[in-house]
């Protein structure tokens, strides 16, 4: 079994194309990858910009999270080429494949923007669409005891890890995912991690007397 965890960049359909936004608000810009051998370690990785259809346009808020500018996408392939390729990408694959993505977002944008698009999968590549994808973000609050949702950053932050690279880039996000993955999957690497997240959360009762009285109101006479 080898393991593909997958990142997604989008940018928002145009207010002038309301049929098209009532399926999906957003469009991919960049589709980004890594590839996990069965002890989790990185073999291969894939990733490509992706033109958008429904904007002439990267809005100036996607542009400033994601770094991806107008110019970078223009010659970029439309959404159905680049997924093909990233198909192509899972398909050289020699073994089994698991995708697996950061909370459900991803799996359900691609099926959206396939319906706006109106994309046929071919029947070869059904096999990547036909199941859910595995959401590692709910797999990891789970085994971590968290209650609520929380980013990416955040869940590196709280394992006791450094989030390498420049956040909402897809290759990166993606390898920061699959570093949180091989801790998860890890026993000895998860137990740490949860030791972590348990100091990290731990309330804080020291409370010094600065904390417990205000004494900006004191005058000492000599």
């Amino acid at each position: 079994m080898k393991y593909v965890i997958v990142d997604l960049e989008m940018n928002p359909v145009s207010n002038e194309y309301p049929n098209e936004r009532k399926v999906s608000r957003l469009e991919t810009i960049q589709i980004g990858a890594v590839l996990l051998d069965e002890k989790y370690q990185e073999i291969g990785s894939f990733v490509t910009l992706v033109k958008p259809e429904y904007n002439t346009r990267i809005q100036k808020r996607y542009e400033k999270l994601t770094g991806i500018k107008t110019s970078m996408v223009e010659s970029a392939p439309h959404f159905k080429e680049a997924l093909g390729m990233f198909f192509n990408w899972c398909g050289s694959i020699q073994d089994e494949v698991q995708i697996i993505q950061w909370s459900e977002n991803d799996y359900l944008q691609f099926t959206r923007e396939l319906q706006m698009k109106g994309i046929s999968v071919s029947e070869q590549n059904q096999k990547y669409m036909e199941h859910v994808w595995l959401d590692f973000q709910a797999e990891y609050e789970k085994v971590l005891g968290l209650e609520r949702n929380i980013s990416l950053k955040d869940a590196i932050m709280y394992a006791g890890e450094d989030f390498h690279g420049h956040q909402h880039d897809a290759l990166v996000d993606a390898r920061n995912t699959a570093c949180l993955f091989g801790i998860v999957r890890d026993e000895e690497k998860c137990e740490k991690a949860l030791k972590h997240v348990i100091e990290v959360l731990k309330p804080k009762t020291e409370v010094s007397l600065g904390d417990m009285f205000d004494f900006s109101g004191l005058s000492l006479s000599a």
